[in-house]
């Protein structure tokens, strides 16, 4: 086409089309131009947060978190959320920073308990830009435990402590025998409606450790404090003694404890039956906290009875029981007038009685009079009779004190068939044993269960039983004590003051005659026709 042009028209088309091209390409480089260098806008983003209530902390942990929907044209150089009490806070409010840049971020936000508002920002060249403002009410709720204690066998004492904004539709304690109790283990709800507030834990095994928390409801949510352990009172662990003095009268047996304190008593116990309790027979015993164990003198025991025996303690978490033993008490040789059974022991070619005299009356049914003052037992001339110390509870196993007019009255102290050992009498049994320097060791009780702690010499191994009553003085109007003397009356009289009497004591392996006021009240030991 262009051949056929004419030149002239030529030359201008080829102008205009120059033209227009140059004209083009300084559109779009201006175009371009402007397109880099538009001014930047501020960021958009997003703002969500979400809050964690975690077991055991007052306060929940706050989460912000924000997305960029457009950085605005320009880097974002800091970014993070700020929150205050006004609806649109500012990062003048209060802020937190959470780096820079286009990324997605979160962050912890310390927010107060009540109604706050949170924003996320971000800022880049043309300034801050914010998300939208979301109202968050942070509740708390602080639960403590005060005070606790009163801690027993079987409960203990709580007192807890709310600190909360927000109401509270009950409180109490929850334990268990595992870490971190809830109340879908053992609880009980407090009765107060107040911040402070007392509980009871009830219902505990003795000698249990358990963990227990306070608690607070608020709605459907559950508050607990930190976690206690503690560890109810346990039982008293004790066994039950041998027996001593088997085949008579005067039977010893008692108890050790093996573990656990707060003892209010102790004692044996014993009935006809298996596994007898304190609700059958009992004594009351002293326990020596030196070596935690104690001695009984079970009393009223019927002759050729079997009979069951435990050791008790009792302390705050009740009464325990230690192993059982059973025996069978021996036929008696013979009772006294009261009704006393007495068992017997052949040393020799003489038959005595094992255990020391108890009776009231002579064996003719006369009565035999007490005396309990000393003025007039150390005047008397009348047979009379006490008890070891002036108390009744000796007279199992330690029997009864004599002053010498009862033992040489012809109505006969002993029983029908039985009298007071004549001096010749008691000389040959001392004779059967040795001779005095060694026979005491050999009729003395062995063991500690009477007899003081020098008694670790007595073997008993004529099965006499000895036992330390002590006595009544003539001289000073008193008792001598229990434990550490035994004397025992012949009817010799010396003098017109004074008789024959024979004593052990407890050091000593010896046994000794001595002269003594008539007026003394002494043991007697009664020997065969």
């Amino acid at each position: 086409m262009l051949k056929t042009m004419k030149p002239q028209v030529i030359s201008l088309f080829k102008i205009v089309m120059k033209s227009f091209i140059v004209n083009v390409i300084s559109l779009s480089l201006l175009t371009l131009f402007s397109s880099c260098f538009e001014n930047p806008k501020t960021p958009q983003l997003t703002t969500a947060v979400r809050l964690e209530y975690l077991p055991g902390n007052p306060m929940p942990v706050i989460f912000g978190s924000s997305d960029i929907i457009s950085d605005g044209g320009s880097e974002i150089f800091e970014r993070g959320f700020c929150y205050g009490p006004d609806p649109n806070p500012t990062v003048a409010s209060g802020r937190t920073m959470a780096g820079f840049g286009n990324t997605p971020i979160e962050a912890t936000l310390p927010l107060p308990p009540g109604t706050s508002y949170v924003r996320a920002y971000a800022a880049n060249g043309a300034g801050i830009g914010y998300g939208e403002s979301v109202p968050v009410t942070v509740t708390f709720m602080e639960v403590v435990i005060m005070d606790f204690g009163d801690i027993t066998a079987s409960s203990a004492f709580m007192r807890g402590r709310i600190e909360s904004n927000q109401p509270v539709t009950s409180r109490g304690a929850c334990w268990s025998t595992n870490h971190n109790p809830t109340i879908n283990d053992f609880s009980k709800e407090s009765a107060s409606a107040s911040n402070i507030f007392e509980v009871t834990l009830s219902g505990l095994t003795p000698g249990t450790t358990y963990y227990t928390r306070a608690y607070a409801k608020a709605g459907s949510a559950v508050f607990y404090s930190s976690e206690l352990s503690f560890t109810t009172i346990p039982l008293v662990q004790l066994t039950t003694r041998e027996f001593l003095n088997a085949g008579t009268f005067v039977l010893t047996s008692g108890g050790t404890i093996i573990s656990g304190g707060g003892v209010t008593e102790a004692g044996l116990c014993w009935n006809t039956n298996p596994n007898p309790t304190i609700a059958n027979n009992r004594t009351v015993d002293y326990v020596d906290y030196m070596t935690n164990s104690f001695y009984s003198d079970p009393y009223g025991l019927q002759a050729g009875t079997t009979y069951y025996f435990r050791a008790y303690a009792t302390n705050m978490a009740g009464t325990a029981y230690g192993n059982e033993r059973v025996i069978t008490m021996p036929t008696a040789s013979v009772s006294d007038v009261d009704g006393n059974p007495y068992a017997s022991v052949t040393i020799g070619t003489q038959v005595w009685l094992t255990e020391n005299l108890k009776t009231t009356r002579f064996s003719n049914g006369d009565p035999i009079n007490r005396i309990t003052d000393f003025n007039t037992w150390k005047n008397t001339i009348d047979p009379a009779w006490d008890y070891p110390v002036s108390e009744e509870k000796y007279n199992y196993p330690y029997g009864k004190l004599y002053n010498w007019y009862a033992v040489s009255d012809q109505r006969n102290v002993c029983p029908a068939g039985w009298h007071v050992p004549s001096d010749a009498e008691w000389q040959t049994l001392i004779a059967f044993l040795g001779g005095s320097d060694g026979a005491g060791s050999k009729l003395k009780e062995a063991g500690i269960a009477h007899w003081k702690i020098g008694n670790y010499g007595a073997t008993n191994s004529s099965r006499f039983t000895a036992l330390p009553a002590g006595a009544v003085s003539a001289e000073i109007g008193s008792s001598y004590p229990l434990y550490s003397l035994g004397l025992f009356w012949t009817p010799l009289s010396v003098t017109a003051t004074e008789a024959k009497g024979y004593y052990l004591f407890d050091a000593y392996q010896a046994i000794t005659n001595l002269n003594y006021l008539k007026q003394t009240g002494m043991s007697v030991r009664c020997i065969k026709d």
